[in-house]
């Protein structure tokens, strides 16, 4: 596991856990990457906001002028946005050896996807931000990792960090545990191109807390502040308690103030990133474990840093 404290839109703690191997040789660091899963959502919402922001879309434009496979649905960017679309995840990642092209998977998804521009209840689905993903590539004329890497990845410095990039180079360095056993290749699940935008981001704490402090601090380098600001407005009330989709960040009060936060899972890894916006306050998980106990641990962290006064 690794960590990292973001405390006044400062890095204040970085640390990992553990090691690499069975023999105890491999130290996790900060500069370990691990699969980061749904946290690459947010990277995906923040690069609508872009777009908007660049005049070259807008939130309440039909997904269909952008991706020709869902022409006859009434399906709205906000509404992926929001998990409000009414779409499922049907289609599956598929493994490269498997050869599933991108324009086959979003045929699969056209195939599946309602006519409607009604609102639907909350459904979280990957297939939304797999779907914002191909709507970035076709605005920008740029494939979605490079996109990401010059309008978010570069402003923040990141080094190491990246997205799936279609082989099996440059994969996760720590590998998927379940129940302390490390995951056969054939139970993983499988990196798929098509699913870069919603779960594609291989990542370590170093890099997350570099992108992190910029969002905190709505730095314009990545976006302006009032696109930072409608991020986090609470608009589709999710099916997890009091806790409301904002785009991209899940949205919510507790008694340490306004929370905007967003979990990752995939079989044997499990991630977390949760901020506390007006005090620019943070926390950073990501783990090779199916069972990592992030909620547990993040509320330690913050029960801890309150009591003592740093947050």
């Amino acid at each position: 596991m690794a960590v990292a404290v973001i405390t006044a839109g400062e890095v204040s703690y970085i640390e990992g856990f553990g090691y690499l191997d069975e023999k105890l040789t491999t130290p996790v660091t900060d500069k370990t990457l691990f699969r980061a899963a749904s946290i690459s959502k947010l990277f995906t919402a923040q690069a609508i906001m872009k777009l908007v922001e660049l005049k070259k879309l807008s939130l309440n434009d039909e997904v269909g002028l952008y991706v020709p496979q869902l022409k006859n649905s009434q399906i709205t960017i906000k509404q992926l946005l929001t998990h409000s679309s009414g779409l499922n995840d049907l289609v599956r990642p598929a493994s490269a050896k498997q050869g599933r092209a991108l324009t086959r998977y979003f045929n699969l998804v056209g195939d599946a996807a309602p006519e409607t521009s009604e609102s639907h209840n909350f459904v979280y689905s990957d297939t939304n931000y797999n779907l914002l993903g191909e709507i970035i590539r076709s605005v920008s004329g740029q494939h979605y990792d490079a996109f990401i890497y010059d309008n978010i990845l570069k402003p923040a410095k990141v080094k190491k960090s990246h997205f799936y990039g279609g082989t099996n180079k440059n994969l996760a360095e720590a590998h998927p545990t379940h129940e302390g056993k490390l995951i056969d290749k054939p139970q993983q699940r499988p990196y798929d191109f098509a699913f870069n935008p919603s779960e594609g981001l291989i990542a370590n704490v170093y890099d997350l807390s570099r992108w992190l402090t910029l969002t905190l601090n709505k730095d314009p380098a990545i976006l302006k502040e009032q696109s930072f600001e409608a991020m986090l407005v609470p608009r589709v009330k999710t099916t997890w308690g009091e806790i409301y989709m904002g785009l991209g960040w899940q949205v919510y009060e507790n008694e340490y103030g306004k929370v905007a936060r967003h979990p990752g899972s995939v079989r044997g890894y499990k991630s977390l990133v949760l901020t506390y916006s007006d005090n620019k306050n943070a926390i950073i998980i990501l783990s090779n474990s199916s069972g990592t106990p992030r909620w547990e641990i993040a509320k330690s962290v913050t029960d801890i840093l309150n009591k003592n006064g740093e947050w």
